[in-house]
């Protein structure tokens, strides 16, 4: 290991799914670092859900808290869709075929839920510092200093901006290379970046008897509402919308409680599971929020010795549920790459040309994948909010004819050979590949 003063630090600015995945990796293999957050704590309650499908599970499994997050969330078993009127579209069984394909489960929780677990990992929760936006970053040397809108002051070799969809760290990037004479964003980034679609996620208390695993949805003209129910029963629901008009831009629509009531009451009476509507599920409602829904993926997520990952430079559509699985993969992408380097530098500080080696295959080992993530998102955002005629036909009458394992198939066809870390452990399988059985524990 290189001494303490030539000790290679990261920034990761962003406490969230992220950015506590990259903390738990750079400390399990010996990289410094620190955190910035804006929130005052880590895992705040925001009333989001969060559906982990196998190819995050099993990244989970390698960060060392897969048992502390199976124990806190419910697993699926079962999906059912209904028409606005509440005739049974299709419906089919998860387990044991999901299991069989790959070897874990898909599971659902709050959000906050693997944020406490993944800072319950870190050992050196003194790096964590929190209530701390970062306002402006730039370039001394070969360091990066970054500075906070609170009179904080941080410097580190390199930046992981994992601070979401309306990322400081993303506008300062583009403001840098754009300061630098670049045009590898384009004249004006963000500018093509089309939101169509808004959502109100909820959790409820348990309701009506429904019981653990059990995922419902409603497809209907430019909407699409739906539930699974976790562990202890307790519902996580969302309701998408199609907003009056697209809007372009990182300016997103904000909205208001007013809004929220807006949308959602018209649903109210959609039946969502035998004796059982939208309504009863609403009133039961312990926290809600309701968020526009961009879509976009960025060609290029780095410049000089800044790097994006997760929702800042892809964002897809969360009705698919890949979301947190394919930014758990990056971020464990680039840590694989980041470490592969400085071991190859005897774990001395990177020079500019070596940091601008380990973003851009980071890139190339990341866009293609995140790209389809975000692609087959937006396609079944507008199947099941019948977008158009054909979409609508295709959803009432050819997907039932579809044998039930191959919707299974289809459904995980995002976690289908994904990403996972070549530093870390490998993940081992919940359930024997093949037959879906439980691996029994020696």
């Amino acid at each position: 290991m290189a001494d303490q003063q030539e000790q290679f630090k990261v920034a990761i600015v962003g406490g969230g799914l992220s950015g506590l995945a990259v903390a738990v990796h750079l400390e399990t293999l010996g990289i410094d670092w620190f955190i910035l957050e804006s929130y005052k704590e880590i895992a705040p309650e925001l009333g989001a859900s969060i559906g982990l499908a196998p190819n995050g599970m099993q990244i989970l499994d390698q960060l060392g808290v897969y048992d502390q997050v199976a124990s806190q969330s419910g697993t699926a078993s079962s999906v059912a869709a209904f028409d606005g009127d509440g005739n049974k579209l299709y419906d089919f069984e998860l387990l044991p075929r999901m299991r069989a394909n790959h070897g874990f489960d898909l599971r659902f929780t709050e959000r906050r839920t693997v944020l406490q677990v993944l800072h319950e990992k870190i050992q050196a929760k003194d790096k964590i510092h929190v209530g701390q936006r970062v306002d402006k970053i730039g370039h001394v040397g070969d360091k990066v200093q970054l500075t906070t809108r609170e009179g904080s002051s941080f410097t580190a070799d390199i930046v992981i901006g994992a601070d979401g969809i309306h990322s400081p760290v993303r506008g300062e990037m583009w403001r840098i290379a754009a300061e630098d004479g670049s045009k590898v964003f384009g004249d004006n980034p963000g500018a093509d970046v089309a939101t169509d679609y808004g959502c109100t996620f909820g959790i409820s208390e348990p309701t009506n008897g429904i019981k653990e695993g059990v995922i419902r949805q409603v497809h209907k003209k430019d909407t699409a509402i739906g539930f699974i129910t976790g562990r202890n029963d307790v519902v996580y629901w969302f309701h998408f919308f199609k907003l009056p008009q697209r809007h372009m831009g990182l300016d997103f629509p904000r909205f208001t409680e007013e809004d929220e009531a807006k949308f959602i009451t018209p649903d109210l009476d959609r039946l969502m599971d035998t004796g059982t509507t939208f309504g009863d599920i609403y009133k039961r409602k312990r926290v809600s929020i309701i968020t526009p829904l961009p879509n976009h993926g960025f060609p290029r997520w780095h410049y000089r010795r800044i790097m994006c990952v997760g929702d800042a430079v892809c964002k897809s559509q969360p009705i698919a549920g890949q979301g947190g699985c394919s930014a758990l993969e990056s971020s464990v992408a680039l840590v694989d790459t980041l470490y592969a380097a400085l071991k190859a530098n005897d774990m001395k500080p990177l020079s500019n040309d070596q940091v601008e080696a380990v973003f851009t295959k980071t890139t190339q080992v990341r866009s293609k994948r995140s790209a389809s993530v975000v692609g087959e998102g937006l396609l079944y955002m507008k199947l099941a909010s019948w977008s158009n005629t054909i979409l609508r036909l295709i959803d009432s009458y050819l997907v039932a004819l579809v044998p039930k394992n191959t919707l299974v198939d289809l459904m995980f066809a995002g976690a289908a050979g994904g990403y996972h870390s070549n530093t870390l452990p490998e993940p081992v399988p919940k359930y024997v590949l093949g037959s879906g059985e439980a691996v029994v524990k020696a």
